[in-house]
Order: C-alpha cells, then structure tokens, then sequence
C-alpha cells in the first residue's frame, strides 16, 4: 500500500490536499473495524475512507460537482498528465456496496505505486455519498437496512443517458430511474465531466464499475437484448480479467436473467456508447452469502459485502490492475 505514513504507520495526509481539507472537517468518529459495535466491520467508514485517498502518493484530486446533499462529488487522477488515453474507474454508485468502494481504493493504491506512462486512470471513488453516509449511520446505530438509492430515492445506475427509460421503482429506490437521464446531480457531474475530457481531446478507451454481490463479470448492453458490435472484445477483456479474479461468472448484463434483467440508463452502457470504452461492470465476491452464517440473511450490509472487506478487495484490485492499465 502506497500512502504517506509515519513509523507507527498512522497516515499522514497532505494538507494542501481538497480531499484532506474536507475530510479535517468532518466528524472524527471511531474506525469502524475498532468499534463497539456488536459486529464491527473490515471497512472504512467516511472521514477514514476520504483520508486513505487523500494520503494516495501522486494523486491528483478536484471537485466535479455535490451530490444532492451537497457532498463533493470527487476524481482523483494518477498517470502521465499529458496523456490523451484515459481509463475510468467507477464505485459506490450503490452505497450499500463497500466491498467495490473498497476494491477501488486498493486500485489507486496500485497507481501511486506504478503509475501508468501512457495514460491516465481516472477514479470516481464514491458516487453515492449520501447514500453511504446513510449506511455508515446504520451500522453505528445497529441498525440493518438496505440503502440503494441516493437522498432522492434515485437508483444512480439507471440514470445515465444510454437506453434510459422512466420507471418507478415499488422498492426502496430499487431500478427507480429519476425523472429523466441525469436528473440527479451525482450522474449528472461524472458524464459532464467525461463530456469535457473528450472535447479536449481525450480517449476513453477503458471503463471499469465496481458493485457486488453476484461474483460476475457483465458486459453490455443492460438496456437492450442485442449485444455491442465490439462483444467480442468484451468478451475476450473479460476472460482476461477472470483469469485471474478466480471463479467469476461472465454474462452480458440483459442477458443475466433473460426477460427480466433489462437495465435501462446504466452506466456501462454509456461508457461504452458514448464513448467507445471496453466497459465491464465487476460484481465482487458474494458478500457473506456463501459462509451459511446464521443471519446473513437478515442483514442486507452483510449481504453484499465479505467480512474480510479489506483483504478481499486488495485480492481483487490487483486482479483487475492489468485491465486498467490497457492490457487487452
């Protein structure tokens, strides 16, 4: 792990840092993994979350927008500034899914220890800060709920402009579209911001999302049945990328449950139509569901992330390092 750190190994994080500065101000709470909670969990809550990436070597952070609570929506960038190809890196469009958020941050850890010279990685590494405030307020409290949306009960990954189509989600948020594509502020800031780079010139040549539980690898389209002129590309990407994560499911996303697993307005469908990036959406692990612990099923965070989440989302960066850096 590539970060500023003292010999006790406490973080030492740059103070000049966006990230940094935000994060000072922000309620100094217990790590969850130190708690007294009844079950603490291997993962970083908030203020921890935001300073791990600030005390990233080489990072380069800025604000692209604030999500409906007016949370800063954040990029942070590794790599040869002045190369034209670039790699996106997407987590916590769902809030409940830390093991991805997790994943994600272990990714960068990877940049600041080996750059990449001819490109630049990208990191969207929280989309949803609202909503995984929320869950962090859940586990504190002992609380087991489901969080799935953002503050306006919006499902973000099906707000994007690609194949999007109204509905109304019956579930707590769940598939719930927004009122029109990038109607909510937190999807609305990423595509702007992608729009931008492309405009100056930038390539967007692969696209990485990091969700859990399904243990799969999925390609588009979600929002049709027919499958991207460069499936074939997908396909053998995502091959690649099962070499070495282990026993992974691929599938294409409309095809995982056929007639019913149509995913309008979602993200990979977009990085790929709009800008032309091998996109595969990455559901890690399969949270706890496989360990036959009495009450798993009870508690949806336990549900969707291992408890070894730390562990377990280092393992999965490192799989996914080559398809970041463009070795297709």
């Amino acid at each position: 792990m590539v970060r500023h750190s003292n010999e006790q190994g406490a973080l030492i994080v740059d103070a000049d840092d966006p990230i940094a500065r935000y994060a000072a101000d922000l309620p100094e709470l217990e790590p969850l993994r130190e708690s007294k909670l009844r079950r603490p969990v291997q993962y970083r809550g908030y203020r921890e979350l935001l300073e791990s990436w600030a005390a990233l070597k080489g990072a380069r952070s800025q604000i692209i927008g604030r999500s409906v609570k007016g949370e800063p929506m954040w990029m942070v960038e590794f790599g040869n500034r002045n190369a034209k190809k670039v790699s996106v890196v997407i987590a916590g469009i769902h809030p409940i899914e830390w093991i991805g958020i997790e994943s994600a941050l272990n990714l960068a850890e990877e940049q600041a220890l080996d750059p990449c010279n001819d490109r630049r990685v990208c990191f969207f590494p929280l989309v949803n800060p609202d909503g995984f405030r929320k869950v962090e307020a859940n586990l504190r409290a002992g609380k087991r709920r489901w969080v799935r949306s953002n503050e306006n009960g919006v499902d973000l990954n099906r707000n994007w402009p690609t194949h999007f189509k109204y509905k109304r989600g019956l579930v707590a948020g769940h598939n719930s579209s927004g009122s029109a594509a990038l109607s909510e502020p937190e999807i609305a800031a990423i595509v702007h911001t992608l729009d931008a780079m492309v405009a100056a010139g930038d390539s967007i040549d692969i696209a990485l999302s990091l969700h859990s539980i399904g243990k799969m690898i999925l390609m588009p389209w979600g929002g049709l049945w027919a499958s991207p002129q460069a499936r074939e590309q997908h396909v053998q990407a995502a091959k690649d990328v099962r070499s070495r994560l282990g026993r992974y499911t691929i599938r294409q996303v409309s095809h995982w449950v056929p007639g019913v697993s149509f995913a309008h307005g979602m993200e990979i469908d977009h990085l790929h139509q709009a800008y032309g990036a091998t996109s595969l959406l990455i559901e890690c692990t399969r949270g706890e569901l496989g360990t036959l612990r009495p009450g798993v099923l009870l508690d949806p965070f336990r549900i969707f992330n291992p408890k070894e989440g730390r562990r377990q989302g280092a393992s999965i960066a490192q799989a996914l390092d080559p398809f970041v850096r463009g070795f297709l």
